[in-house]
């Protein structure tokens, strides 16, 4: 595993956080709580970040093919379906 080595600025709840996760035992060092704490939101910004690309492409798609008109439902489609 290869590390790399950063400097960030943190808001006061998250050092709380890190600091709390030290002194219950929970991991041995801040540096092992922040890394927790990245590791818990990582698969979160994976997401968004996957999300973000679909619609760049689909952006991208539309700019070069014109947007897709066929089949589209009208307002009377969707009045109808709400009153289901």
């Amino acid at each position: 595993m290869v590390y790399h080595t950063v400097t960030l600025k943190v808001k006061n709840d998250v050092a709380k956080v890190a600091n709390e996760l030290v002194e219950l035992g929970i991991v041995k060092s801040r540096n092992q709580a922040y890394n927790l704490l990245i590791e818990i939101g990582i698969n979160k910004a994976k997401q968004l970040i996957e999300r973000k690309r679909k619609v760049k492409l689909l952006v991208e798609k539309w700019l070069k093919e014109g947007l897709p008109f066929e089949n589209l439902p009208t307002h009377e489609d969707v009045e109808e379906e709400r009153s289901r």
